[in-house]
C-alpha cells in the first residue's frame, strides 16, 4: 500500500483533485478565482519551458510566441470554422509543436546568448505578424472568443473552468514526469551537462533538441488556447517580449529541472504581487510586479540557485554540514 502512494503519478492525481474541489469548498471571489485560472494556466507553459531550460539546457525568449500562436489558433477554429474545443485544443498544440521544430533546427547549431537571441528575433517576428495579419488575428481590434464547450456542457463560470484547467495540467504533468524518468530524459540532462559527453555516449543532439523544442513548444499552445477562452479576449501586445522574460523568471525562481518548481514560479509572479499591493505605501509603487521579478531573480540566483522547489532541501544539506565541521572541530 505503501508504495502505491509513493507513486509519483498518483500523487499528482491526488493533489490535481484536492485543489480542483477547493473552490466548491471555498467561496472565492470572481477576481481571486480570475487570478487561480491564470495560475493553472501559466503552469502548463511553464513546466514545458521547465523541459526546455532546466532538463534539455536550452534557453528561449521568444515562449510568448508559441502561446499567442496557440491562442489564435484556438481562438480562429472555434470562431470562424465553428470546430469543437477540444480539437481546437489540440490543433493549438501541434501547430506550435511543429514550429518548434523549426526552432529546434536553428538551435542546432547556436547556443548560449546566440540561441536567446535567434529565439528572440523568432518572438519579435510572430508578434510582428499577429499585428499585421488581420485576417487571421483581428489585429489590435482583438479576438473574443465564446466560452469553451465539451460535449455540451459549457465551461462559463470561473470554477468550472478552474477544474478544466486542472484537470489538463494533471494529464501533462504526468507525461513531463513519465517523459523524464524515460531514456528520452536521461538524454536531455546529458545534453544539458555536457553535449560533447552526451554525444560520445551516443545521443543525438539533433534528435533530442528537436524533442525538447517540440515538446514545450506544445505545452505552450495548449496554454494559449486556454488562456484565451479564460479571459475571452486577446490582442497582439499580449504576446512579446515581457511574457517571455516573465516565463523565464518563474521557471528560474521556482527551480530548474523541477516539476513543482515550475508551479511554485508561477504561483510566486502571479500571487504574490497580488498580495503585495494590498500593503499600503509598497503597493502603490508603479511596475511593483516588475521590480519584485528583478529583485526575486537576482536573490533567487545568488542564495537559492535551485530555485523555492528545493529550497528546504537546501536548508537541510546547511544543517547537515554544518553539524559535521562542529564534530570534526
Amino acid at each position: 500500500m505503501k508504495k502505491i502512494f509513493r507513486s509519483k503519478q498518483l500523487q499528482i492525481l491526488i493533489i490535481g483533485f484536492v485543489i480542483a474541489v477547493l473552490p466548491f469548498i471555498i467561496s472565492f471571489k470572481r477576481a481571486t478565482m480570475t487570478m487561480l485560472d491564470t495560475v493553472v494556466v501559466y503552469s502548463i507553459i511553464a513546466l514545458g519551458f521547465n523541459i526546455l531550460l532546466g532538463y534539455a539546457g536550452q534557453i528561449s525568449l521568444g515562449h510568448a510566441a508559441f502561446m499567442g500562436i496557440g491562442a489564435y489558433m484556438s481562438a480562429y477554429i472555434t470562431m470562424q470554422l465553428h470546430l469543437p474545443f477540444l480539437l481546437s485544443l489540440l490543433i493549438s498544440g501541434l501547430v506550435p509543436m511543429l514550429l518548434g521544430l523549426l526552432l529546434g533546427l536553428v538551435a542546432l547549431r547556436l547556443e548560449g546568448h546566440y540561441l536567446a537571441i535567434a529565439t528572440l528575433g523568432f518572438g519579435v517576428t510572430i508578434q510582428h505578424i499577429f499585428k499585421e495579419w488581420t485576417a487571421f488575428t483581428n489585429g489590435y481590434s482583438a479576438m473574443k472568443p465564446s466560452s469553451p464547450s465539451i460535449f455540451g456542457f459549457i465551461f462559463k463560470s470561473r470554477e468550472s473552468y478552474f477544474v478544466l484547467s486542472i484537470v489538463i495540467l494533471v494529464l501533462l504533468s504526468i507525461f513531463a514526469y513519465n517523459l523524464l524518468k524515460s531514456k528520452t530524459g536521461r538524454a536531455l540532462i546529458a545534453m544539458r551537462d555536457s553535449e560533447h559527453a552526451a554525444q560520445a555516449m551516443g545521443v543525438s543532439l539533433l534528435k533530442y533538441k528537436l524533442i525538447a523544442f517540440a515538446i514545450s513548444a506544445f505545452y505552450a499552445g495548449i496554454a494559449g488556447s486556454l488562456h484565451i477562452h479564460l479571459l475571452r479576449y486577446t490582442d497582439p501586445n499580449s504576446w512579446g517580449i515581457g511574457l517571455s522574460l516573465n516565463l523565464l523568471a518563474m521557471v528560474v525562481i521556482g527551480g530548474l529541472a523541477s516539476i513543482e518548481g515550475s508551479i511554485l514560479g508561477v504561483v510566486f509572479i502571479v500571487v504574490v504581487p497580488e498580495i503585495i499591493k494590498e500593503i499600503p505605501v509598497i503597493g502603490e509603487i508603479n511596475s511593483l510586479p516588475t521590480i519584485l521579478t528583478g529583485i526575486s531573480l537576482i536573490l533567487v540566483i545568488r542564495f537559492m540557485p535551485y530555485g523555492l522547489a528545493r529550497i528546504m532541501t537546501q536548508i537541510k544539506f546547511r544543517i547537515q554540514d554544518n553539524k559535521v565541521k562542529s564534530t570534526a572541530l
